[in-house]
């Protein structure tokens, strides 16, 4: 709520050479993720529509949210929902802030960008995974899939030291080399699993989209 590279290596399509039972053999994991993360890094912006599902088994509870998705540099982003409508994850470069008024509608919780993983965290989530993943994260190829008829890879992250997260899961496209999908696993063994659609990279994004007013009759919280 997401950096310096320029495109690496180019991975084999898949008719290149086969193994011999058929199938092109699987992308070396590591050179995948530096294709994701230039990719990542040479955006100038990126906006898309997202699902989002939240699953919180020690509060059994489940949240379900459809919106847009806008993301400017590492520390502009905003995750605004249309259902439920209102909601709203934004960073303005400086503060995090979290509104939610589908659920807390007197509240907001503000987070410097810097301070904890909550906020640089949401703001750059994608560079963030990107830039930890090769001295962080102990990282497997789990196969192609198709997603929205495009096909992606999918990789699995497991921290090697201590992180607010046991498991990150991610869908890079195979051509584009964009997420398209990706799971997070926390501690505390809320599951997020996020969506990217009808991606636009470097559209025209407004720096006055990222700027957040907290409504009067609300308290902020943190920061």
């Amino acid at each position: 709520m997401l950096t310096v590279l320029v495109m690496l290596l180019c991975m084999p399509a898949s008719g290149d050479a086969q193994t011999d039972g058929g199938q092109a053999p699987a992308p070396d994991v590591q050179q995948l993720l530096l294709q994701a993360e230039a990719a990542y890094a040479s955006l100038e912006s990126l906006q898309a529509t997202f699902e989002q599902s939240v699953d919180v088994p020690l509060l059994e509870k489940s949240r379900w949210g459809t919106g847009t998705w806008y993301q400017k540099g590492p520390g502009r982003f905003l995750m605004d929902f249309s259902d439920p409508e209102g909601d709203v994850i934004v960073s303005d470069g400086s503060w995090v802030w979290f509104y939610h008024p589908s659920t807390h509608p007197r509240q907001v919780i503000r987070s410097d960008i810097d301070a904890t993983p909550a906020g640089s965290g949401i703001a750059d989530l994608q560079g963030r995974i990107f830039s930890d993943a090769r001295d962080k994260y102990d990282a497997e190829y789990a196969g192609a899939e198709d997603i929205d008829g495009r096909r992606t890879h999918q990789v699995v992250l497991v921290p090697l030291g201590v992180s607010p997260y046991g498991r990150i899961r991610v869908w890079i496209d195979a051509d584009s080399f964009l997420v398209r999908r990706f799971e997070i696993y926390e501690r505390n063994e809320t599951l997020r699993d996020i969506r990217l659609r009808d991606l636009q990279p470097n559209a025209a994004i407004a720096d006055t989209l990222f700027r957040f007013d907290p409504p009067d009759d609300v308290d902020v919280f943190g920061g």
